[in-house]
């Protein structure tokens, strides 16, 4: 679920439902009538909805008119009396066994999608399609919001008309987050062609939520099975010939095109314009892609081998998928010109100089598929590179001292927006090499999002990224 995981869900069950806890508030629903009201806005004048008897969440630190609010969807933003939503507790709520936990009602159930292509919103408006679900999906039904359902799944929430499910089982308090809901489930082996398996938010396909990942090998619970595809216990959707040991293992990929070669695709932490950008990714990067709307693809980026992973969603229209056509790429293959070291125990993905774990030596080569920003232009560590190596695992690799040099060229040049000052290094620190005039054109070596390695005739070294102009 977007808006929390499992064990915040879990913890906030073992909580006293009175005490502000640091940094939120929880809301936990225990009512006497049919659950707690809530608003559109801290005013309290106009009611959205009601979240249902069980209903588990986090509020606002702080209230405002003596409401708090609570975050549903990335759309939907509602305000609720946080005393009235817990009329019904005892002060010794922390203190209940599962039984006694179960003795207070719990409104929300389990229900069955029994419309084809049955499509969940963002918010009541139904101004943004989020994802569409298969027939015989189960859903877990939160609230009412007039003629629309409020329902969580692991991979998403949003709301559904109500025409389009049906009650399918009872849920128990003490059971509403749990990973089986207290459903029966069929134990099943994941079968893949190599890696781990970004399964879908949908068992259509349809959905913009956040990969979730499973490996070859790895047991799952199916708590349901759908037309060619089962529905996991811990949530997504995985297509059938994945559990069939015979079967089809071949993972679906994209590969990320560009009009221009230099160009990063943003990779965001939603699908949304605004949402903040995880990694961006070069033309000719692989991701798997387990579902996607028609704007946005939920996309997942590791090597074949493990490794460092990046998810996210990113714009249909840069992606091309397997078979479709052949992309360019601009991916930049690198070797290093010093020995890095990793740290196990903190960063297993990443590597550095300095840190005294397993060493890449001198000489190794690897190949640039993205990169992430320190956001800083005077860390000593330059960009976060993200680099395939070649025994197929991802890694990051921090350019401090500019250890990583191009064995390749593209021939693409760039020109200086400003009188810019060339440096040794990629870093403010660093001894500048020569001033760059206005409109001097460069040969960029490798192209990064804080500082570009660049070569003026003779000369090979860093220039702040934002004082080029890229073709």
């Amino acid at each position: 679920m977007r808006k929390g995981t499992l064990m915040l869900l879990l913890v906030l069950l073992t909580l006293s439902a009175f005490p502000a806890q640091a940094g939120y508030n929880e809301l936990n629903v225990n009512t006497g009538g049919k659950g707690a009201v809530v608003y559109t806005k801290s005013t309290g004048k106009i009611k959205a909805g009601i979240l249902y008897n069980g209903y588990v969440s986090s509020l606002s630190l702080d209230d405002e008119n003596g409401l708090y609010s609570c975050w549903l969807t990335r759309d939907m933003t509602v305000w609720v009396d946080q005393d009235k939503a817990h009329d019904g507790w005892p002060e010794s709520y922390w203190e209940m066994s599962a039984e006694e936990e179960n003795s207070y009602p719990c409104q929300m159930y389990m229900a069955q999608v029994i419309q084809a292509d049955a499509p969940v919103y963002t918010s009541p408006s139904h101004s943004h399609l989020s994802a569409t679900h298969a027939k015989g999906t189960l859903l877990r039904v939160c609230g009412e919001f007039g003629d629309d359902y409020f329902v969580e799944g692991w991979h998403g929430d949003g709301f559904i008309p109500k025409s389009a499910v049906e009650y399918y089982a009872p849920l128990q308090r003490s059971r509403q987050y749990d990973a089986t809901y207290g459903l029966p489930t069929e134990n099943r082996r994941v079968y893949t062609s190599g890696g781990s398996l970004a399964i879908s938010g949908s068992a259509t396909g349809y959905c913009d939520s956040d990969p979730w990942v499973v490996k070859g090998g790895e047991e799952v619970q199916v708590l349901k099975y759908l037309d060619g595809w089962a529905q996991l216990a811990k949530g997504g959707f995985i297509e059938t010939r994945f559990l069939e040991e015979n079967g089809d293992h071949t993972i679906r990929y994209a590969t990320v095109k560009s009009s221009e070669l230099l160009d990063r695709l943003n990779v965001r932490y939603q699908a949304d314009k605004d949402s903040r950008v995880t990694v961006k990714l070069c033309a000719g990067a692989r991701v798997q892609v387990p579902c996607h709307t028609d704007t946005w693809a939920s996309v997942y980026i590791t090597g074949e081998e493990g490794g460092a992973v990046f998810s996210g969603s990113a714009m249909m229209e840069y992606l091309v998928f397997d078979g479709e056509e052949d992309v360019k790429s601009g991916c930049t293959r690198v070797r290093l010109t010093k020995d890095i070291q990793g740290n196990d125990a903190m960063a297993p993905t990443e590597y550095r100089q300095g840190w005294k774990g397993r060493v890449l030596e001198k000489g190794t080569e690897m190949t640039v598929v993205g990169v992430e920003s320190n956001n800083s232009t005077d860390t000593p560590w330059g960009d976060r590179f993200v680099c395939m190596l070649e025994d197929g695992r991802l890694a990051v690799i921090w350019n401090g001292e500019g250890i990583l040099e191009p064995v390749e060229k593209f021939g693409i040049h760039a020109k200086a927006n400003t009188h810019v000052r060339m440096r040794e290094k990629a870093g403010t620190d660093s001894d500048a090499l020569r001033t760059l005039s206005s409109g001097a054109r460069v040969e960029v070596l490798l192209r990064g999002e804080l500082w570009t390695m660049v070569q003026y005739k003779d000369q090979v070294g860093y220039v702040m990224s934002r004082y080029l102009n890229f073709p």
